[in-house]
């Protein structure tokens, strides 16, 4: 080890507070860097290479019911690659408990060979194509299997028709289009309890819903280079005579979307936050280096008196902070990788995608180590820059004093005067070293921003709580039924013990017009005497079900460029009936949380269809203790699809945030590191610049307590400005990172409450505190006699 290598590894020693604090910033940037561009790596290349393999569809199109040879004239149309068809359909599933739930029936044609979204089989074995008389067999999605602990050979019964239907479980399997299994925009999250994917051979669909020979979807793969928006023109005029009901491209997949959304967020943090970071280190590392080389003047001149090149001397303190770039990696890197496998575990648990999901990325291990080294070098090579102007005869003597100058509260005499001495050494102090407070001031500025962006997903979830479950409704159980009923026949539910109100509603997809562009929508549609939901524009008034028009939704309006007063074109596409079109003026707009639907009244609802009173669903408040007897009731009964209770809605909702949970904490744990790493560094500098000032204190009766509070007084401007910058700059990051997450399935509210702001401040001073504390605790053993010696 060479001499200037040995000063290097004592001076580290020396003082390893400040060097593991330098670290550990950097090490939180690799940590996060590494965690998360593993998970979205993993989840990246997971979900291309699955798509890849089962051919998902780049486009859909649902229609009342087609004939199967309607593929080949769709296979001559220019452009189209590859063509799928298949039966798609909800169904209600008996469960032993009596309790309601869905199955999504999907149609597969066997060999699976090039059918577009095939499936892969995770467990058990495929159905058979020609089954033996008995229940049909079934392939169950993971989800669906195991929340509702089935076993191979288990039987599920499901209503079709009015009619019951067995199907044996054989297998579980997975599907591009269903890794993300909801039933539809309008659930807030997946209940697999509720909604499994019922996978079954092709002609037995067909045989259960009496479709023999006839389809109800079908899939596309557009050829390359062909011209999608003619392809699918000339799809949708062959299917027009089928009652084509929708369609729609991969992008608005839900499954498809909701993992984009998720990589976004994950991309989102994977840049900005190892930046700020990082950032934040290589400042740290230069305010470091600056002042030990400003302390090490004298050094500095011996080494050049001794034939050492002004390189060499440069190279020893780069090498400082390229050790604390190196070691910060290092950790960095250790701890990143075991915690990219705690979350990409989360994911797994939350998506229906092929085991064996990786969390070791190389390339972000390379690339984290090289930016480490990057901000090491850069920082050292910055700072060390002043070597070369170091003179060795001048640097034997001690550097002459800067001319003075006034702080900027000196220029404001009375408010100067009402200070005390303390106040004034440290505002004073401020004004000499104005690049370090800088620097620490930005470090505590991104901590509160930070911390304030972790709160506030909290108090989003809070919001989002209170609107949808307890301010927006109030009923108790939501029911749907199989298909349009009479409103009347709403009576024998509202005769059952227990069931105190019933108000109609009606659930209809339309497709709106307007300005030669369409986009498809759900019509939701209640009476005018409606009191167990609330309805709201998209200012957040509330709002009547209107007599006449439709509230539209905001995020259709936007898509559109649709506005208040505009006249539509509704097209209903109900695949139980002819479709029709009607204009129907746009009265308002409205805002949904989750999901999608536009208001209108009921009555309107059923001219639109041409039809008079016929509903699709209630809604049921219930009294008090009633609850299971209702249910029980409801699930007994025939031409029900789901019922659906409030408070076990929410009860998934809860349980869904568990991983949440996690993550957020994960940021609260970084934001505290980086405040405490950067405001520890500054406090320890400043004591070191401030030894013999504050040894004459101690000589002249100064305490160690009145001495620390008189250097706390510093941090107390820290903790203070970076509060006051720190708040407002977490909120417009909040703003940044919402709308960059946003979708049309969802919109994450940005709503702080006061109680956040007051928690990130106390954060912040626990702990610029906890840092201050642990850098005076060499005041109490400082050799008086040592740092009052002359250098001379």
């Amino acid at each position: 080890m060479g001499i200037l290598n040995k000063k290097t590894w004592r001076y580290i020693v020396r003082n390893l507070g400040q060097f593991l604090a330098a670290t550990s910033v950097v090490m939180g940037g690799i940590v996060v860097y590494i965690a998360m561009s593993s998970a979205y790596f993993a989840l990246g290349e997971s979900r291309d290479r699955f798509y890849e393999e089962n051919n998902f569809a780049d486009y859909y199109f649902q229609v009342v019911r087609a004939p199967e040879n309607v593929v080949k004239q769709i296979e001559m149309i220019d452009g189209v690659g590859r063509v799928t068809s298949r039966i798609q359909r909800d169904v209600p599933i008996l469960k032993d408990n009596e309790e309601r739930a869905t199955a999504r029936i999907v149609s597969y044609n066997l060999p699976l060979g090039d059918v577009i979204n095939r499936f892969t089989l995770q467990q058990g074995r495929t159905f058979e194509v020609n089954q033996a008389s008995g229940p049909t067999e079934v392939v169950l999605d993971p989800k669906y299997f195991t929340a509702n602990q089935l076993a191979w050979g288990d039987q599920i019964s499901v209503i079709v028709d009015g009619k019951e239907a067995r199907f044996t479980v054989v297998g579980e399997a997975i599907s591009p289009e269903f890794i993300y299994a909801m039933k539809d925009s309008a659930d807030i999250l997946p209940d697999p309890l509720k909604f499994g994917i019922f996978m079954v051979e092709h002609s037995q669909v067909q045989q259960l819903l009496a479709m023999p020979g006839e389809i109800n979807q079908v899939l596309i793969e557009f050829a390359p280079d062909a011209d999608q928006s003619r392809v699918i023109d000339s799809i949708k005029d062959t299917l027009e005579p089928f009652g084509l009901l929708a369609d729609y491209p991969r992008a608005d997949q839900l499954s498809h979307a909701v993992l984009n959304t998720e990589l976004a967020g994950l991309r989102s943090v994977t840049t900005v936050l190892p930046l700020i970071f990082l950032g934040i280190a290589a400042a740290i590392q230069f305010v470091i280096l600056r002042r030990l080389i400003k302390a090490q003047r004298a050094q500095i001149g011996l080494m050049k008196g001794l034939g050492y090149h002004n390189y060499l001397i440069m190279l020893h303190y780069i090498s400082y902070a390229l050790a604390i770039s190196l070691a910060g990696a290092v950790l960095g890197i250790i701890l990143g990788v075991v915690l990219s496998g705690q979350m990409i575990e989360l994911y797994a648990a939350y998506f229906n995608l092929p085991t064996g999901l990786q969390g070791f990325n190389q390339r972000a291990i390379i690339n984290g180590l090289a930016m480490c080294l990057a901000i090491g070098f850069i920082a050292g090579l910055s700072a060390s820059r002043r070597v070369v102007q170091i003179n060795p005869a001048a640097a034997m003597r001690p550097e002459p004093p800067k001319i003075g100058g006034k702080s900027l509260l000196e220029h404001l005499p009375p408010l100067w005067k009402r200070l005390d001495a303390g106040w004034k050494m440290t505002l004073r102090n401020i004004s000499r070293n104005r690049s370090r407070f800088v620097v620490t001031l930005l470090g505590v500025i991104f901590s509160v921003s930070l911390l304030l962006i972790s709160l506030f997903t909290f108090d989003a979830v809070d919001y989002m709580m209170d609107e949808y479950f307890y301010e927006g409704q109030s009923y108790d159980i939501a029911i749907r039924f199989d298909s349009l009923l009479l409103e009347r026949e709403l009576l024998n539910i509202s005769r059952l013990d227990g069931v105190q109100k019933v108000e109609s509603f009606m659930e209809v997809p339309v497709r709106i017009h307007y300005g030669g562009h369409t986009e498809d929508e759900v019509l939701l549609a209640y009476g005018p005497d409606l009191t167990m939901k609330r309805l709201e524009t998209d200012t957040g008034q509330p709002i009547q079900v209107p007599e006449a028009g439709i509230v539209l939704n905001d995020r259709t309006a936007r898509k559109l460029g649709i506005v208040s007063g505009a006249e539509v074109e509704v097209e209903t596409l109900l695949h139980t009936g002819p479709v029709h079109r009607d204009k129907v003026a746009i009265v308002g707009l409205t805002r949904q949380l989750v999901g999608a639907g536009s208001y209108v009244d009921l009555q309107q609802a059923n001219r639109l269809l041409g039809e008079r009173n016929l509903v699709s669903g209630a809604l049921l408040r219930v009294e008090s203790g009633k609850m299971d007897q209702v249910e029980g009731e409801l699930n007994k009964m025939l031409g029900i699809n789901s019922v659906l209770s409030s408070q076990k809605e929410i009860d998934n909702f809860n349980r869904n945030l568990e991983s949440m949970n996690v993550s957020l904490g994960i940021m609260v744990l970084f934001a505290a590191l980086l405040g405490f790493a950067i405001v520890y560094n500054s406090s320890v500098m400043n004591l070191a610049e401030r030894q013999r000032e504050i040894g004459s204190m101690r000589v002249i009766g100064y305490s160690v307590g009145e001495v620390s509070a008189m250097l706390f007084k510093e941090n107390v401007v820290h903790a203070v400005m970076g509060v006051a910058l720190g708040l407002p700059s977490g909120l417009y990051m909040a703003q940044a990172y919402v709308q960059s997450v946003s979708t049309d399935m969802y919109s994450l509210p940005v709503v702080i409450y006061p109680r956040t702001y007051v928690m990130a401040a106390i954060g912040t001073v626990l702990f610029i505190a906890a840092a201050h504390l642990f850098s005076v605790r060499g005041i109490k053993s400082m050799d008086l006699v040592s740092v009052l010696k002359s250098p001379d």
